[in-house]
């Protein structure tokens, strides 16, 4: 796979999951459960991205993966409290990458 195919792959990926964190987020925000489905596919669009992660940011890929595996768990215990503060977790990672790391 050539880089400039890999790198609109990994552009439309990371564009995917900005779309749905932003929903995540938002019930977060409204201190409300957030979907399922939702972190259901955040945790497969992470595990995407992992498998095409650079060494140099694999380990905050992996982080962010965990983060986002812990927040399906409190969601299905319907905990709101903790899904609300993975959420605001998630973005501290999601924002510490964008700053650190040019992808």
């Amino acid at each position: 796979v050539s880089t400039r195919v890999r790198g609109m792959n990994l552009k439309s990926l990371k564009q995917e999951m900005e779309h749905v964190f932003s929903k995540i987020t938002e019930k977060a925000e409204a201190a409300e459960l957030p979907d399922q489905n939702d972190v259901q596919q955040l945790i497969r669009l992470s595990h995407q991205l992992m498998s095409m992660a650079d060494e140099s940011w694999a380990n905050e890929c992996e982080d962010f993966s965990h983060l986002a595996n812990q927040l399906l768990i409190s969601v299905k215990k319907g905990l709101v409290s903790d899904s609300v503060l993975l959420v605001d977790s998630l973005n501290d990672a999601q924002a510490y990458c964008h700053q650190t790391f040019r992808m």
